[in-house]
């Protein structure tokens, strides 16, 4: 989909014209917000169309009500309308502009593109001023989002006629329009590998998806995998714990974004993991793939003697690792799941996926931030190799872990991931997983839950939620929830009880966490994908991610 800002409304033609060119007007259509008392948006545009937007809203009987639409296809034998306007015209209710936030945008969006996109190649929507910079964002966002398809699988595909947008409104609002479109090239993306099924997309998929980011990113993006055997070498025995039962491999997929410079993780830990690892020739490349200290020659140039003054320099570049569970199809385990919509569970690698999106869209936005991405991907199958209920692993930090159910793996593979990323120094750590069904019994599939252990990084993305209309709700996270992991032979037990399971799940990641580390957990369990026969992937929370990095790259 084209989309693109435009000072001109469609061009109109003569009666002649229009029988010279018997199609066109399936080629063009005008798009006209309506509020509910009947005022014509941007009207100051529209003067050409004035009066046959005002003669359509009477005859029509039009409200304006949000999502109403009516339409006007200037049809040849209305010779009077269709010599002075040949092209289509829609109405859209946009309801009472006060009230016009990012779901009622979202809302409308969806409807002019499903109004248009069987009838006309283009349509020009007509702003003008009524929408501020953030509000244009999202509602461009959306038109493209609108647009997304997976149908790679079906035998006969129906290709939409609408091919391109473009949105009357004022050239400052360029940047607005420009991030839209890396947002929903990374969100995309995120759907595509949410979609695809479990015999295609496994943890080898996911790391091949982010290599070739890399490959087109070379100057932005650096990618490296750690396989089974060097996990196991490391000690991540809760990650194994999950993906012993597959004989597809278990990757932890690491992506650095470096927009801003060039960062490097904690050098001691790195060469105390790689010691304790003992490397031997059967794990060539274990030194390799741990995060490395690099160089930065602008960063040396400019250093200073103060060593309050370099410590400073190094918390500025400190990058925020977006940490994203990865489990490509999840049957439970041997606590295996009931057969019932279980097909849906190849969704459950949604966070791997929305953090996979991320990376791109920070890409081509070329954000100035540090940023890391870590797909913590494996598979979850019963076999004879697979863990039981009652065995007890240790994870990365050393605490061991009694698994009582097999079903409650997301919440392993992330413990010794958030372990691992720790040896970068970040700012902040968010994971993102499709970790609770007692999520979706809690807020359903309107918001997603986010626990945190830092004011400052809940606030941050409770105003990136508010911004993109990607709404977050927080939750609670109280000790007192603590109790309900304690095990009688292990440190801790991977589920908590019936109660609070959304909340239990979020303290045991909260173990893994070291103390003054800014940490956030998302459960998006309701909000990655919607059920049912039309089952698809949503690409949350991509907006929030990016809107989120937007504002810290803003403040840094």
């Amino acid at each position: 989909m084209n989309i693109k800002l435009s000072q001109h409304l469609p061009k109109t033609h003569t009666q002649k014209m229009l029988k010279k060119e018997a199609k066109s007007k399936d080629e063009a259509c005008l798009v006209v917000l309506v509020d509910d008392k009947k005022n014509i948006l941007a009207k100051s545009a529209l003067t050409d169309y004035t009066a046959r937007i005002e003669q359509l809203i009477e005859v029509s009987h039009f409200n304006g009500k949000a999502c109403e639409t009516v339409a006007d296809y200037a049809l040849a034998g209305d010779k009077k309308t269709t010599k002075q306007n040949p092209v289509q015209l829609l109405l859209v209710g946009a309801g009472n502009v006060d009230k016009l936030n990012e779901t009622v945008l979202q809302k409308i969006a969806k409807t002019i593109y499903s109004s248009t996109q069987k009838r006309v190649a283009s349509i020009t929507v007509a702003l003008g001023d009524t929408l501020e910079e953030n509000h244009f964002g999202q509602f461009a966002l959306n038109l493209l989002a609108a647009s997304y398809r997976f149908d790679k699988y079906k035998s006969e595909q129906t290709t939409p006629i609408l091919t391109d947008i473009y949105l009357v409104a004022d050239e400052s609002l360029q940047p607005a329009l420009d991030f839209a479109q890396s947002v929903f090239a990374g969100q995309s993306l995120t759907r595509d590998v949410a979609n695809e099924p479990g015999n295609i997309c496994f943890p080898a998929y996911m790391a091949e998806q982010a290599e070739a980011l890399a490959k087109t990113y070379p100057d932005l993006l650096k990618v490296s995998v750690l396989g089974e055997d060097e996990m196991s070498a490391l000690g991540m025995e809760c990650f194994l714990a999950v993906a012993k039962g597959s004989t597809k491999e278990g990757k932890l997929v690491l992506m650095e974004y470096r927009g801003k410079s060039n960062f490097s993780a904690n050098a001691d830990a790195s060469k105390e993991a790689t010691s304790s690892a003992k490397v031997s020739g059967s794990l060539k490349a274990l030194a390799d793939k741990l995060p490395t200290k690099t160089s930065n020659k602008k960063t040396a140039k400019n250093a200073v003697t103060s060593s309050d003054d370099n410590a400073q320099a190094v918390n500025d570049d400190a990058p925020i690792v977006l940490v994203g569970k990865g489990i490509t199809f999840d049957s439970g385990g041997i606590s295996i799941k009931p057969g019932a919509a279980m097909d849906e569970m190849k969704f459950d690698m949604g966070g791997s996926a929305s953090v996979l999106g991320t990376l791109k869209a920070l890409c081509e936005a070329r954000l100035p931030i540090n940023v890391v991405g870590a797909l913590a991907c494996a598979e979850n199958m019963p076999s004879g190799d697979a863990t039981r209920p009652g065995d007890i692993v240790k994870a990365m930090n050393g605490k061991s872990v009694e698994v009582l159910n097999t079903d409650a793996e997301g919440r392993l593979v992330l413990a010794d991931t958030l372990c691992y990323v720790q040896r970068y120094q970040p700012k902040a750590i968010i994971d993102v997983a499709t970790l609770t069904g007692a999520c979706v019994v809690a807020l359903g599939h309107v918001r997603s839950a986010v626990f945190s252990n830092d004011e400052d990084v809940l606030f941050e993305l409770e105003n990136a939620s508010n911004q993109t209309g990607d709404l977050i709700w927080h939750m609670p996270m109280d000790d007192a929830y603590q109790a309900q992991l304690d095990s009688p032979i292990a440190d801790m037990q991977n589920i908590g009880g019936k109660g609070a399971g959304a909340v239990t799940a979020a303290c045991f990641l909260s173990r893994f966490v070291k103390e003054g580390q800014a940490w956030a957990h998302l459960d998006i369990a309701g909000t990655a994908w919607s059920s049912g026969k039309d089952k698809a992937a949503t690409g949350r929370p991509v907006p929030l991610f990016m809107q989120y990095l937007k504002n810290s790259a803003n403040m840094a």
